[in-house]
């Protein structure tokens, strides 16, 4: 939610982009305390090439911003999935995009809010420490994840992330903690090498949920394309509550992945994959559990 009592600076996108625009600089952070011909006068990125903020958008909003970025809004009106590094490193304060941004957004956001009314692409909240980050449209591949070839553990470190739409795949990889939840459908790998935090699937899933993972939970609500051979389960529960989220339905519970002496916790619909599960059922006993 956007505070009206702070003040708000509006960007308005001149044209559309047709070359990434490098946005990391535009946080309330950043405008805190500076004249408005300064914000109009910050240096971004258009393609690699240094431009003026003022090239890209009208900016309108009060002659001075207040010392403290907790106090300042910035809303971009006119999105574009060329908008990257969207609430890079914000520590507070709340950025609004209506319409669509690119690669980033959030990426080692340390607290504020950031809202987006439209889809963004790879790497949302991509190590992460704090804050939460709410998307109403689908985002791309690695949702609050680490960087490729980076260690476990160096994914989203704290902060939510709610997702309206649909995810693609690795959702949370590398993640150490905070919560990700996902409205619709993910992809492939969704937790891959997670040490911690919770993920929430809605709807459906690809293959392998888990895989390499150490600790944590992963909660998939109906399909799943597969689950790794490395995965034990544990028992079939009539209901589960997550995080504050009820489903009113059978779940299986594993624990792995067993090849790296995981005790992560993996949660799948019972009742939309009883094809795929239902020869688990002899080697456990149904109980009830709360998470």
């Amino acid at each position: 939610m956007i505070v009206l009592s702070a003040a708000t600076y509006v960007l308005y996108l001149k044209v559309k982009p047709t070359v990434l625009i490098d946005l990391r600089h535009v946080t309330p952070d950043r405008l805190a305390g500076k004249e408005i011909s300064e914000i109009r006068d910050l240096t971004i990125l258009e393609g690699g090439k240094k431009t003026r903020l003022s090239e890209i958008f009208e900016i309108s909003g009060p002659s001075r911003a207040p010392k403290d970025p907790a106090s300042i809004n910035i809303v971009i009106e006119g999105g574009s999935d060329k908008l990257c590094y969207v609430g890079y490193k914000m520590s507070s304060g709340n950025i609004m995009v209506k319409g669509n941004v690119g690669h980033l957004v959030g990426y080692k956001m340390r607290g504020g809010k950031i809202i987006v009314k439209g889809n963004a692409r790879n790497y949302v909240g991509a190590k992460m420490k704090g804050g939460t980050i709410e998307i109403h449209g689908n985002v791309g591949h690695r949702l609050g994840s680490k960087l490729v070839g980076e260690k476990p553990g160096k994914g989203m470190r704290n902060g939510t992330i709610i997702v309206h739409g649909n995810a693609g795949s690795e959702v949370g990889v590398g993640m150490k903690r905070g919560l990700i939840i996902v409205e619709g459908s993910a992809g492939n790998l969704v937790g891959a090498d997670m040490s911690g935090g919770t993920i929430i699937i809605k709807e459906n899933c690809g293959l392998y949920p888990g895989t390499g993972m150490l600790a944590g939970k992963i909660v998939i609500g109906k399909e799943v394309g597969g689950i790794l051979p490395s995965f034990y389960v544990d028992s079939l529960l009539p209901s589960i509550k997550v995080k504050g989220i009820v489903f009113n339905k059978q779940f299986m519970l594993f624990f792995g992945d067993a090849v790296i002496n995981g005790r992560g916790l993996l949660y799948v619909s019972y009742e939309d994959n009883k094809a795929l599960l239902e020869h688990y059922r002899m080697l456990i006993k149904e109980e009830g559990v709360e998470i």
